[in-house]
């Protein structure tokens, strides 16, 4: 290919003197585009040091994957100087302006890839990108650990923890938020009370108190109960609204099959009917909101309503919780 086209190329990748793109290969069959680029000096700054104008000793080659081209896979290529310093007298390979050390990806396609990430599995992200996940997933613990370096827990006082299902069956994860600031603070396997010890020493590995932690909300979890016991000492623990309307659901179902099991007559006869369509609609209607019944679930429950059955009175009581906690986020 002429000059012109390798001066295009160097422009379009943004390099700068003295890296400049010396050769274009295009292979249609593999749909492949290939960037040979050159570092034209004999001397640079020693990146070890920053001594100025050291000779290079050698150069290495290397090679990344960049953005598509065209919709052709785009690969840099690069023998990377090594500067032998006098000063410092080490011998170190100069960082290029297009990745990151280390990396086998351009910091355009990093940045690319982080980006689905945010929004897919990270396995079909890696299929959309055309490379294999676990190489997504060592870029995604990289910036994960830069980031949490920076993090600052000093200020931490209410934490909410829960649990949630990593995959289909048993296998479960811990989180821990900043329910001040609205943030996440930590993740960890399992649900057991060394997850909220770990957590603990998690917080003060990023300048906070776990004494300072004054309020927990989680759910009802012995496990839990018992972490916060041993490393967060001065908190106080409430339960999250969830977990306690699921169990006054429970509690109300349970009472209604109760009634349904030993007196299913008297049920009846406070609806007026022994279809099993309008037994099936109370059920539904009890368990849903007011707000969202169809018309039938409102004809049973206005029956409901005006009888003396215990599944009445647990249906009083469930709505009075929820009545509860409006009240409360209202405030």
């Amino acid at each position: 290919m002429g000059i012109a086209v390798e001066a295009l190329f160097t422009s379009a990748l943004g390099l700068q003197p003295p890296w400049v793109v010396d050769d274009v290969r295009l292979d249609t069959a593999k749909r492949r585009i290939d960037f040979e680029i050159g570092c034209h000096t004999s001397r640079l700054a020693c990146p070890a040091c920053g001594a100025a104008t050291q000779p290079v000793h050698d150069r290495l080659r290397r090679s990344w994957r960049h953005l598509d081209f065209f919709q052709f896979d785009a690969w840099l290529h690069c023998d990377v100087p090594r500067v032998a310093c006098g000063a410092c007298g080490k011998t170190t390979q100069v960082a290029v302006p297009w990745a990151r050390p280390g990396s086998g990806f351009t910091a355009a396609f990093e940045a690319l890839a982080l980006t689905l990430c945010l929004d897919l599995p990270v396995r079909q992200a890696a299929e959309l990108l055309r490379c294999k996940d676990k190489r997504l997933w060592r870029r995604i613990e990289f910036y994960v650990a830069q980031a949490r370096a920076l993090e600052d827990f000093a200020g931490v006082r209410t934490v909410g923890i829960d649990e949630t299902s990593l995959r289909r069956g048993q296998h479960y994860i811990t989180v821990v938020h900043d329910l001040d600031r609205k943030r996440l603070l930590f993740a960890t396997e399992g649900r057991e009370h060394r997850t909220v010890v770990e957590f603990a020493e998690d917080l003060k590995a990023h300048g906070g108190d776990p004494a300072q932690v004054r309020h927990v909300c989680m759910d009802m979890s012995a496990a839990y109960a018992k972490g916060v016991a041993l490393a967060l000492p001065e908190a106080q623990i409430s339960y999250d609204r969830f977990h306690v309307v699921s169990m006054a659901i429970e509690t109300m179902d349970q009472v209604r099959r109760a009634e349904m099991a030993t007196d299913a007559q008297a049920v009846r006869a406070a609806l007026g009917t022994g279809q099993r369509k309008t037994l099936r609609q109370l059920l539904w209607g009890m368990r849903r909101n007011p707000s969202t019944w169809s018309a039938r679930q409102l004809q049973a429950m206005h029956w409901l309503q005006r009888s003396t059955l215990k599944s009445a009175r647990a249906w009083r009581l469930k709505m009075a919780l929820r009545e509860v906690y409006a009240r409360a986020t209202a405030h």
